[in-house]
């Protein structure tokens, strides 16, 4: 694929997502559920819900690196273990410091 070929192309992905956005602005749907946008909720220093995500990609007791449809999401901390998980949601528990959005 050329240059202009990629360039056209991403074009066209920016145009159908601005477009997207717009129809759901427009019918005040759920934004997070149409664009598929990850929901981190945190709940005190040692938990935290995660829904719409797409898959695990790290998991240590320091670090637990989650997918999800535009971005990286890393939860970082101390003794940190997925008490549950499903294809929608996870909860995480630990001494939680950081999370970041790669």
């Amino acid at each position: 694929m050329s240059r202009k070929e990629k360039a056209a192309q991403a074009a066209k992905n920016a145009t159908q997502k601005r477009a997207k956005e717009l129809i759901v602005d427009s019918l005040k749907l759920p934004r997070d559920m149409m664009m598929g946008a990850s929901i981190v909720t945190v709940m005190g220093a040692d938990q935290v819900l995660v829904e719409n995500y797409r898959g695990i990609l790290e998991y240590t007791p320091d670090c637990i690196m989650l997918q999800g449809k535009a971005c990286r999401i890393a939860i970082c901390g101390q003794c940190l273990r997925i008490v549950y998980y499903t294809n929608e949601d996870m909860k995480i528990e630990g001494k939680i410091s950081e999370i970041k959005y790669l």
